[in-house]
């Protein structure tokens, strides 16, 4: 009784979409409808005519080809050659028709064979030719046919064979189901089509209608198990028959009774036959075609877009690096004179940073900017190196007395942050080598690059460590003093002519400090390059290697000029530098002093910055005008008062560089760099391999052969869905593996190493690939065949795809979390509600039909639906639930519980679209992201 319940109450909600499974409804579905007996003098005009026969105005029926009786609800006999006027009846008492010779089914339409078809002219032929008999599914012009229907849903309900019958023509198909030898109901299918694909016909009708036969058993009549009358009377939309051509393997689907029967009723034992000219037959040419749906047409046309802009930008790229490599090499830099004047910055605020900084450095020569913490050196330093700030830059800069172009600083400036960022896992020699791939002309061989780098190595005194991991973030490597002559070897490939350090010796010992300052040194004096860098306390024998000093106090001058001339100098000025006292301390000593002066309390604002302070700690303290020393040590007075200030001349006039390298170039090396790190640090790699591995098992022990049982369609879709939920956290680790390479990549590509799209690009290649998409492949495999999913057909690829696409856009979504984000933390927490945020819309936990209307929006952004729907449909679809409930029988299709989620069981198609959609979307926007977001701000 439970089965009857359960079928009764699907057929109900296909049709009035009340649903509840609940023992309340068999009363009303079970309940025999009391038929109305035909009155004495029958008129149609009020009891109406059965099998779509029309009521003329004198009150009787028109009846169909093969029925009769006042309301053609009787089976007519003999052959449908005979006009239904002179056809016999079905006997009263009897159970079927007896035909004439050579026809068979419930109304004698079905021929046998071609003697049974009549002799006639043939429409366009002027000779005298038989009819034959057209027994394949083909419609030529009116086909009839004959099927048994095999449904074991419907057998397992009525005993009795049950069978199809249909009169179909090129528009329209009229078909009934037959029980026990009696017609239970028809319907009359319109907007009709055939076609053959792939040697399958198929008759497709986009409208219809269904209406019961009488007092049958199937509409309340005697033998009654369920009530489809007003499930007919809803009856509208899609139905389709197909058969191989050969006339087997046939199947009635009715998108009405999709819950019931996805994949529609299976027929056997067909009998196809009509009476036509062999010329009628339309497919007298073999027209088999395939074809495409439109979620099919869509992916196409995305995946053709993809392939041809992929063509377009990998030819324009190799145009790119065979142009370049043909362009000269150029000869290595040499350094160049360097003057600024009046040098002022204001952040956004409006609160002063440098005041009127005028000074030099020349080429060949070491030029050391000094100042106590907070007095502007590196603000300057930037400046001068041309880095975009975000203040209010004044004053006049020029490199040999041309105005300084910051478009061109990548190509003439090297510039070397304070920060050591190094990848740790690359040795010595291949960081350097991977500034040279990538800085160097791309006309240079490999010999020649790798030439230069043998040569900065032996010049910055590496030698001994070339073929040793720089390390850091706990990997054991070269010293610091060692790595932060890596920092600067990375900058000296290519051979720049001026370069900038922001205090080179910070964090090191006082031997390693002495060691940096002196490689500099040297590289200035013999290879004529300008070296200018910041430097807080250095001994006393580092100072004497500065060519030029420049102190700040407070965003001021407090000297500058030679620093071998130090000494003389402040003597002048009443100050002189204790007799065994460092005069680096010395100068700073004064700094300090200058900035209380001047600021008391507010240090920052140095707006009012005063000149040169002499005879600081003594009872005549006198406040002298700042004077401004030049390069050669020789003095001068400025006045104090405000000086005119105006933007920073820069020249922005369009620049002939060498060529930098080409994409491919860049892409190849950061995909080879990448590799190379994930490889020589495995443990997040084989995490997530032996995570993936494991959870496989694991998911597939736990929901271990899942049958077709009520439970085991529990467990089915809760793995699917556990399966997704263990992607979608797994993914959170991009965030971690982005924030180390974040800094990193922020500083190459403001030093002009590499752009950001060839980064993005091998990011996929190194992060999404390996990380991602291989575990998700381990974890779906494993599970697809422990779990017992759907095997047959193309049922595991489908599952595949749509896994990994997830896989792909979950792993796209967390990285640009961590663009967005720059702690970590918060990415990772913002991550995990997003997951779980998701989850919720995905179909599962809530039923998608159920959401209330002002929130159902939020179900279509939800990264979980369309693969957790095309996930459950590709398994489920064609599942039938066999199982016991109070010891009785229950068979009914898994897609009625499908459809109670809110799932479409034809939208696979549609949600793998979707969802490559999503993918599409979330490539461009996580590429725009680090492309705006990922910029170097000082």
């Amino acid at each position: 009784m439970h089965l009857l319940v359960i079928f009764g109450v699907a057929i109900a909600s296909t049709a009035t979409a009340q649903s509840t499974l609940s023992p309340t409804t068999a009363t009303s579905i079970s309940a025999v409808a009391t038929a109305t007996p035909l009155p004495t003098c029958f008129d149609c005009k009020s009891a109406g005519c059965y099998n779509y026969g029309n009521c003329t105005g004198q009150g009787v029926c028109s009846c169909l080809s093969g029925f009769g009786g006042r309301d053609c609800l009787t089976p007519l006999c003999n052959s449908n050659l005979v006009s239904n006027n002179i056809r016999t009846p079905l006997p009263s008492g009897q159970d079927t028709c007896k035909c004439d010779t050579g026809f068979l089914g419930p109304t004698c339409a079905v021929c046998a064979n071609d003697s049974v078809c009549p002799q006639g002219t043939s429409s366009g032929i002027s000779v005298t030719v038989n009819k034959v008999c057209n027994k394949s599914p083909v419609i030529w012009n009116q086909q009839n046919s004959y099927c048994a229907l095999i449904s074991p849903l419907l057998q397992t309900l009525y005993k009795a064979p049950a069978s199809i019958v249909l009169d179909r023509n090129a528009s329209h198909m009229f078909g009934s189901l037959w029980y026990n030898n009696v017609q239970q109901f028809m319907c009359k299918m319109s907007d009709c089509s055939q076609s053959i694909e792939n040697g399958i016909y198929t008759n497709r009708c986009n409208n219809g209608a269904c209406e019961c036969a009488g007092n049958s058993a199937f509409c309340g009549g005697p033998g009654v198990v369920f009530n489809i009358q007003d499930s007919l009377k809803a009856a509208s939309g899609l139905s389709v028959f197909s058969c191989k051509t050969d006339g087997t393997d046939c199947n009635l689907y009715f998108e009405f009774l999709k819950s019931l029967f996805p994949e529609g009723m299976p027929l056997s034992d067909c009998s196809f036959g009509e009476c036509a000219y062999a010329n009628q037959n339309p497919y007298l040419v073999n027209t088999n075609k395939t074809s495409i749906s439109p979620a099919g047409i869509a992916g196409i046309i995305i995946g053709s877009v993809f392939i041809v802009g992929s063509i377009i930008v990998f030819a324009w790229s190799l145009w790119y690096q065979i142009r370049a490599r043909k362009q000269p090499i150029p000869p290595p830099r040499k350094g160049a004179d360097i003057q600024f004047s009046e040098i002022s910055y204001t952040l956004p605020s409006g609160q002063s940073l440098l005041t009127n900084i005028t000074s030099s450095a020349s080429a060949g020569q070491v030029t050391a900017i000094l100042g106590p913490s907070g007095a502007g050196k590196s603000t300057l330093l930037d400046i001068l190196a041309g880095k975009e700030k975000r203040g209010k830059i004044t004053g006049s800069l020029t490199f040999d007395g041309v105005p300084f172009n910051p478009k061109d600083a990548n190509h003439t400036v090297a510039y070397v942050d304070q920060d050591d960022l190094l990848l740790p896992s690359l040795t010595v020699k291949e960081t350097l080598l991977f500034s040279a791939r990538l800085r160097l002309a791309e006309g240079m061989t490999a010999e020649e690059k790798l030439e230069r780098v043998n040569q900065v190595i032996e010049t910055l005194g590496l030698s001994h460590v070339a073929n040793t991991r720089v390390g850091g973030f706990g990997m054991r490597g070269i010293s610091g003093g060692e790595r932060r002559r890596v920092s600067i070897g990375v900058e000296l490939v290519t051979s720049p002519g001026i370069l900038f350090l922001d205090e080179p010796t910070s964090g090191l010992d006082s031997y390693n400090a002495h060691a940096v300052i002196e490689a500099l040194h040297n590289l200035a004096h013999v290879h004529q390059k300008t070296i200018v860098f910041t430097v807080h306390q250095p001994r006393s024998d580092m100072f004497a290697l500065f060519d030029q000093v420049v102190v700040l106090a407070a965003g001021s001058i407090l000297y500058a000029g030679a620093g071998s001339q130090s000494s003389a100098t402040l003597r002048e000025r009443g100050v002189p530098c204790p007799d065994g006292y460092n005069m680096a301390d010395h100068l700073l000593d004064l700094a300090m002093e200058a900035s209380k002066k001047s600021d008391g309390d507010h240090l920052r604002d140095r707006s009012n910055t005063p000149s040169f302070l002499i005879n600081i700690g003594g009872k005549d303290s006198v406040l002298r005008k700042r004077t401004n020393v030049t390069k050669l040590g020789a003095a001068s007075e400025a006045s104090v008062g405000a000086s005119s200030k105006t933007p920073l001349v820069l020249d922005h006039t369009s620049v002939s560089p060498t060529a930098r390298v080409g994409f491919l170039t860049q892409l190849s090396e950061l995909v080879r760099r990448s590799f190379r790190h994930l490889i020589r640090t495995p443990s997040l790699f084989l995490g997530h391999i032996a995570i993936s591995v494991v959870m496989g098992v694991f998911v597939g022990g736990v929901y271990f052969h899942s049958d077709s049982s009520i439970s085991g369609v529990q467990n089915r879709l809760g793995s699917l869905f556990f399966i997704l939920s263990l992607v979608g956290f797994s993914s959170l680790s991009a965030i971690g593996s982005l924030a180390q390479e974040r800094n990193l990549f922020i500083r190459e590509r403001s030093n002009g190493v590499y752009g950001s799209m060839p980064y993005y690009i091998s990011k996929l290649v190194s992060d999404i690939l390996p990380l991602r998409v291989i575990p998700a492949f381990l974890t779906g495999t494993i599970a697809f065949f422990m779990v017992g999913y759907d095997t047959t057909g193309d049922h595991y690829p489908k599952f595949l795809v749509m896994l990994l696409l997830f896989s792909a856009i979950m792993g796209l979504t967390c990285i640009s979390l961590g663009v967005l984000m720059n702690d970590v933390g918060t990415a990772t927490l913002v991550g995990a509600i997003l997951i779980l945020f998701k989850m919720l819309f995905a179909g599962l936990i809530i039923s998608q039909d159920s959401i209330p209307k002002a929130l159902q929006w939020i179900q279509y952004i939800s990264f979980f639906r369309y693969p957790y729907e095309g996930m459950a449909v590709n398994d489920l679809g064609l599942l039938q639930i066999s199982d016991t409930f109070d010891g009785s029988s229950v068979n009914l299709p898994a897609a009625l519980i499908l459809e109670k989620f809110g799932f479409k069981l034809d939208n696979y198609g549609q949600d793998l679209l979707i969802t490559i959609i999503l993918l599409v979307v979330l490539l461009a926007v996580t590429g725009i992201l680090i492309d705006v977001r990922l910029k170097e701000r000082r």
